[in-house]
């Protein structure tokens, strides 16, 4: 089926004829019947027009399927159960590390204190 006989497809299932098609999109019916006979093509703003008018994609019009729109989402990687293991070490040594500077730090003030 080429263009031409899906658009007069189209306008015969959604029950229009010619002359309400071409009212809905502001042309001649003329140019409606060029389009269904095959000796013309439509621009593509009527093509946009068209898919709300007969709310198909503008791919069934054009090419007469509806390419089915996929988006590739990358795999969220997952860490390996070592390098999670080592995150957990080196977070535990940080924290010791401060505990152990505020330690300090807590020990010298009381040292001047002189507590």
């Amino acid at each position: 089926m080429d263009i031409a006989e899906r658009l007069q497809d189209l306008r015969k299932k959604a029950g229009y004829s010619q002359e309400q098609v071409a009212e809905m999109l502001g042309i001649s019916r003329q140019a409606v019947s060029k389009w269904e006979s095959g000796q013309g093509k439509p621009d593509i703003e009527n093509i946009i027009k068209l898919t709300e008018v007969y709310s198909v994609s503008a791919d069934y019009i054009l090419l007469g399927s509806e390419k089915e729109v996929t988006v590739s989402v990358e795999k969220k990687r997952e860490l390996s159960h070592e390098y999670k293991k080592a995150i957990a070490i080196i977070a535990i040594i940080a924290a010791t590390a401060i505990v152990t500077v505020l330690f300090i730090a807590a020990l010298g003030l009381l040292a001047r204190l002189g507590i």
